[in-house]
């Protein structure tokens, strides 16, 4: 069954009466981005045209990034990584419970110091992988090859990707992308793909 998104009341500029929204889209408006499913091509285009349009417009304020993902397509990875580097507003991700695969690549490339999870959040980094676009009967050596190749270039690039982003040695990283590697918030913190630790209990007055 399709659900309908939640929908909040705004008064437009202009308008004497209020209208009703789409709750995601208000937040756009306000330069709340998400990526809280499984990343595909669609999305990762929706996230990179919004981060353009409101990146090349006003660069005074921030766009702010929700992660709950477990990951996706890694070109389409590498794709809003590429453009969070090239905008002039600065980006600032912020892990809310998952941040796995793809979607731990693009939570390390938010601006250095605004790259945030929250105290039980969970980041998971490891090698990528690309489906080998060969016949499943009769799969050619030369396909098989140059799949083989492209791969190993990706995951050089996001090797370098998480070594430029985080400080770590190159070597350690690639012994890390071997497996699948979980970290905590305060691991993830101490590895340097994450700034600060934020959303903490608050305390209740007694």
């Amino acid at each position: 069954m399709l659900v309908s998104p939640p929908q909040v009341t705004v008064r437009l500029p202009g308008d004497e009466e209020t209208s009703w929204v789409d709750l995601t889209e208000q937040l756009n408006r306000n330069r709340i981005l998400f990526l809280c499913e499984e990343l595909d091509t669609d999305i990762s285009n929706d996230i990179i045209g919004l981060m353009l349009y409101f990146g090349m417009g006003d660069n005074t304020q921030d766009l702010y990034l929700f992660i709950n993902s477990p990951g996706g397509e890694i070109i389409n990875g590498i794709a809003v990584h590429n453009v969070m580097q090239f905008v002039p507003t600065p980006v600032s991700t912020i892990c809310l419970g998952m941040a796995a695969s793809t979607a731990a690549y693009i939570l390390v490339g938010g601006e250095y110091k605004k790259r945030v999870a929250f105290p039980h959040a969970r980041i998971m980094i490891h090698n990528p992988s690309i489906t080998f676009f060969a016949d499943k009967k009769k799969r050619e050596a030369s396909i098989l090859y140059n799949g083989l190749e492209e791969l190993l270039s990706i995951r050089e690039t996001v090797a370098r990707g998480y070594y430029e982003r985080t400080g770590k040695p190159l070597w350690i990283i690639s012994q890390d992308l071997e497996r699948d590697f979980f970290m905590s918030a305060t691991e993830a913190k101490a590895y340097g793909i994450v700034d600060l630790i934020k959303g903490t209990s608050k305390k209740q007055n007694i």
